[in-house]
């Protein structure tokens, strides 16, 4: 009935037929496993990236913040120094004006005189203050300056 032969290549066909079959679904299986991998990695990849939007975000208004209240106290401080200048020029305007000084009468004059040195203490205490600060600002100033390792 059957020889040899066709037991033979019977054989060797099914084996043959297994082996691809193996070797497909072996590749199926593989194939499935790289795509899942770059699906994970594609996903990861989305996330991070959402991740960092938001952070830059974050500190970009952390940034705009910051530049809003500098931006204020420089208002403040320009205000001020506008004020200051403006009183400056009164006060001056008055001590350069001779005519009063001659007008006025003694008692007038020595209370000039005690307002003014008031004044002239007061202004000299705060310039001390201020030169007292400014330098501690210098010093915070190099401090952070070198502390900070992008500076180097």
């Amino acid at each position: 009935m059957f020889n040899l032969k066709t037991t033979v290549i019977a054989t060797v066909a099914s084996l043959v037929i297994g082996i691809a079959t193996g070797w497909s679904a072996n590749g199926w299986r593989l194939n499935a496993k790289i795509d899942r991998l770059m699906a994970e990695q594609s996903q990861a990849l989305v996330q991070a990236s959402k991740e960092a939007l938001t952070e830059s975000a974050r500190l970009q208004k952390v940034k705009d913040d910051a530049l809003n209240v500098a931006n204020a106290i420089a208002q403040e401080n320009a205000d001020a120094a506008n004020l200051a200048r403006t009183e400056l020029e009164r006060l001056r305007l008055e001590l350069a004006d001779s005519t009063s000084i001659a007008r006025a009468t003694c008692a007038s004059t020595r209370n000039r005189a005690t307002a003014l040195s008031i004044v002239f203490e007061q202004c000299a205490t705060r310039l001390t203050e201020v030169a007292k600060e400014a330098d501690q600002h210098a010093v915070d100033s190099r401090t952070c300056h070198a502390a900070w390792p992008a500076s180097r």
